[in-house]
């Protein structure tokens, strides 16, 4: 429409232009097309307004903000919010064979704290226990100033220290440690599945407050130590615009003053969020940012528009009653304009509500079209357009908001009025009714617009007509969401299939038939205990196993008892392969053969042990000490040794 009121103006001002250039009687016309132009270019003015497209849609929260000077984050509501690296370190002394095991991550979620709760998150879920021994956290809410700095886990992050703390900010410093076995972490990337859920940022509420008309309680504006976390989309909007404080600076928010925000709207707009239930609000804003474009969403999602005036004040939906009459003798001499409707362009009978799916990871999509019937037959064809409610989390609030942007491109404007001094109290977002026959207007009116005239007191009034059914089609809409994607692998199923992959069924059982033992061989002791113990001490050394493929674990070894002239084959089960201390991490399998059911083949692997691992057949000595005798594991091909070059010991 701004276009086509736009092109009015300047072909009705060019006609005036000419016309002035043409002397004779028609004079008097030119003088009529001039008034025609102003009047045209007043509707073009107010119809820009009024054509104003959809947000941006928001990226996505999901992802870790990994840049250098990275903005900090703001946010508001409950839900998942992947965060804003501030540090990333590889460190620590070799471990396994392993340099730099550890790995440290601060991780920053929102400024504006303390928040109300903060909770790790894994791949969208919390921490499972597959991750035990690996993963740790550390978490702050962001008092100020905060006791410490986030620790990691391990002593010894380079770059970080007890200096380094993150006062006033919502954080959580991960710390993973290298898996050798390649089984944790092996198929995921750690930092994209980290991330935080949480109810955010606390806020000022005027109802609260005892010292604002009408309100009861202890908040004070400035007093942050007295807010509360409320989801309220009209308690964000005024404490995001007065800004957040710490140590008597602004960190995040617009930072005006006191008395420049409308706290009476703010007060009833939040009532009118609770009683539509639009509290299913969440959403992250970033600073240094476009803080007017961060409050016009925060608005959005409670069915309202900041109006910049001399005081910052706020048109929401909500059914209303005019508080005045404006008639004939109200208008000035001035030129009056009213669109008889909006451009059939402009109109539209078919929004698409895109709003933040908890159930969709957190993503934005979209929910099922609201159409409405009559104005898709008064058009003879569909004319959509979509909104993205980005800091909506609910489809049946965005769909109510789409609803009424739908009528918006509806209703009877732009209406533009000129009024004598008394309706100069009268502020954009209230209603009054139009009894103007001249205009062919009898209906009510929102205010959009306020303009006063020093000189003259004179206002000018940019209006927009006022369905009051319109509020019950509205409100009463149920959206219906996209379809839940079907439930994908966990972290751990993903570590477990690339694991796999890494180490094919089979491959274990080749690693392990054709291992062997270094350092084992020729080095197992046995003492007997004493007369009438009927035992003996056996001494297992420490060794190497070296697997098929190369890899190498180490065992430490231990004193056992057996008893006397017995027997045995000795083993013991290692799932991992990655060695480990006899007696403590895994047991001494003691094998018997022929007592019990047992026989030798179960001291080496098989079907039912595809684990074990086959240390040494042993004899043991009398209560003399005669007899007895070992043997260690040997190398493919028989002979053992100590050396890593089995030289010429190999037959």
């Amino acid at each position: 429409m701004a276009k086509a009121v736009k092109t009015i103006g300047t072909v009705v001002g060019t006609i005036a232009t000419i016309a002035s250039f043409i002397p004779g009687p028609h004079q008097p016309f030119a003088i009529a097309a001039s008034r025609i132009a102003a009047v045209a270019v007043t509707a073009a003015t107010v119809a820009e307004g009024l054509t104003a497209k959809p947000p941006p849609a928001r990226g996505s929260v999901t992802q870790v903000l990994i840049a250098p000077d990275a903005p900090q984050p703001y946010v508001m509501g409950e839900g998942y919010f992947a965060g804003v690296l501030r540090h990333d370190v590889g460190y620590g002394a070799t471990l396994k064979k392993v340099p730099n095991p550890y790995r440290f991550m601060p991780v920053v979620y929102s400024g504006g704290g303390p928040v109300q709760s903060i909770s790790p998150r894994f791949d969208f879920e919390t921490i499972p226990s597959w991750y035990n021994g690996f993963l740790y956290t550390d978490t702050q809410l962001g008092a100020c100033p905060e006791a410490d700095a986030l620790s990691p886990q391990w002593a010894g992050a380079t770059g970080w220290s007890s200096s380094s703390k993150l006062s006033g900010q919502a954080a959580i410093g991960w710390s993973a440690l290298f898996d050798k076995d390649g089984k944790r972490f092996a198929g995921v990337d750690l930092r994209s599945s980290i991330g935080a859920y949480g109810q955010w940022v606390k806020v000022y509420d005027p109802r609260k407050d005892s010292t604002f008309p009408g309100g009861s309680g202890s908040h004070r504006l400035g007093d942050e130590t007295t807010y509360e976390y409320s989801a309220n989309p009209a308690l964000h909007a005024g404490t995001y615009a007065y800004g957040r404080y710490q140590n008597g600076k602004r960190t995040m928010g617009m930072g005006l003053a006191a008395d420049a925000v409308d706290w009476a709207v703010i007060a009833a707009w939040a009532n009118v969020c609770e009683a539509n239930g639009w509290e299913n609000f969440f959403g992250v804003v970033y600073e240094p940012g476009d803080r007017w474009a961060n409050l016009k969403d925060i608005c959005f999602a409670g069915g309202a528009e900041p109006v910049a005036l001399g005081q910052l004040t706020f048109r929401y939906r909500a059914p209303t009653v005019a508080l005045d009459t404006i008639t004939e003798a109200d208008l000035t001499d001035d030129d009056q304009s009213v669109m008889a409707m909006q451009s059939f362009r402009d109109r539209i009978n078919t929004g698409i509500p895109k709003y933040r799916s908890p159930a969709h990871n957190w993503e934005m999509v979209d929910a099922e079209p609201v159409v409405n019937s009559t104005f898709l037959t008064e058009d003879g064809e569909e004319k959509r357009e979509t909104w993205p409610c980005n800091f909506v989390t609910d489809e049946d609030q965005a769909s109510q908001l789409v609803a009424y942007h739908i009528w918006d491109s509806r209703e009877l404007a732009p209406i533009s009025l000129v009024c004598m001094p008394r309706l100069r109290a009268y502020r954009p977002g209230e209603c009054l009714h139009l009894d103007l026959p001249e205009l062919g207007l009898d209906t009510t009116a929102i205010i959009l617009r306020r303009e006063l005239d020093p000189a003259t007191m004179k206002v000018k009034l940019e209006l927009m007509g006022e369905t009051s059914a319109k509020h019950a089609y509205c409100l009463g809409l149920t959206g219906t969401a996209p379809p839940t994607p079907a439930i994908g692998q966990t972290a751990q199923e993903r570590d477990e299939l690339a694991s796999a992959a890494a180490d094919p069924a089979g491959l274990g059982t080749l690693k392990l038939s054709s291992s062997y033992t270094r350092g084992l061989a020729g080095n197992i002791t046995q003492i007997h205990d004493g007369t009438g113990t009927g035992t003996v001490t056996v001494t297992i050394p420490d060794h190497t196993r070296v697997y098929a493929d190369g890899t190498e674990a180490s065992v430490t070894g231990g004193d056992f008892t057996l008893n006397e002239t017995t027997s045995y084959l000795l083993s013991y089960d290692d799932p991992d392969f990655a060695g480990g201390e006899l007696g403590v991490d895994f047991s001494l399998v003691e094998i018997t053969p022929g007592t019990g059911g047992q026989t030798g083949g179960d001291a080496d692997f098989s079907a039912a042990n595809p684990n074990r691992h086959y240390l040494a057949s042993i004899s043991t000595v009398n209560e003399a000490g005669e007899g007895g005798g070992a043997g260690g594991s040997s190398p493919p091909g028989g002979g053992g040794w100590d050396n890593d070059d089995p030289g010429g010991d190999i037959p």
